[in-house]
This record gives C-alpha cells, structure tokens and sequence, in this order.
C-alpha cells in the first residue's frame, strides 16, 4: 500500500513539473520540442531501414536474389533487426527484381501511399 501511495505521489509530482515547464518554456518551445521529437523518429526510421536493407542485401548475396517477401525473409533466417519503423508500424518491403527492392514505411500518419511515406530503393 505505502509503495502505491508513493507511486501516486511521483507521478502527481511528474505531471506538475510538466505543467510548469509547459508553462515557462511557453507554446514555441513546446511546438519546437515537438518537431525534433519528429524529426528523430524519422531518423530512427531510416536507420532501421538501412540496417535492414544490409540483412536483405546479405541475403540477396547468399541466395542469388531477393526474397519474394519479409516472410519468405524471416522463415529462411534469423532477422536481427527490427522490421518496424519508429512510429511502430510494419515497414512495407516491394521486391523490383532479383537484386532490387524497396523498403517503405507509412510515416507519421501511419499510412501508405501518402505524402509522408518513407521510401528507400536498394
């Protein structure tokens, strides 16, 4: 029960100095805040994709051609890298020939086919 109560107390404490902070640093700050917040997704999208890109690459380099799918991927290997981007959404994977593919993710709006989509050809 104490550890509750102490939990309650931190959290009530948390949402407080948020508030102040919102406060102080004023709508700019926040709105500034939230783009690097955005932009950093984004970078950490692309990266993922970039690390995945290399596993497919090797797997192209052992098998003589792309996979026809991440399934057919997976089920052949190991995939030590995640298949998400940073919003937490499935990276769409488009195989373009033997040797060619293209990795897609949705984006912030979490949709394809849309203005934001993340699109890397390898």
């Amino acid at each position: 029960m104490k550890i509750r109560g102490f939990l309650v107390v931190l959290i009530l404490a948390a949402v407080v100095v948020y508030f102040l902070w919102v406060a102080k640093a004023g709508k700019d700050k926040v709105v500034e805040e939230v783009k690097v917040f955005s932009d950093t997704r984004q970078q950490l999208t692309e990266a993922n994709m970039s690390s995945l890109s290399r596993e497919i690459q090797s797997y192209i380099a052992m098998q003589g051609m792309a996979p026809k799918s991440l399934k057919e991927f997976r089920a052949l290997r190991t995939m030590p890298v995640s298949a998400l981007d940073a919003w937490g959404k499935t990276i769409r994977y488009e195989r373009l020939s033997d040797e060619d593919f293209r990795l897609i993710s949705a984006g912030a709006d979490g949709e394809f086919d849309t203005s934001d989509d993340i699109v890397k050809d390898y």
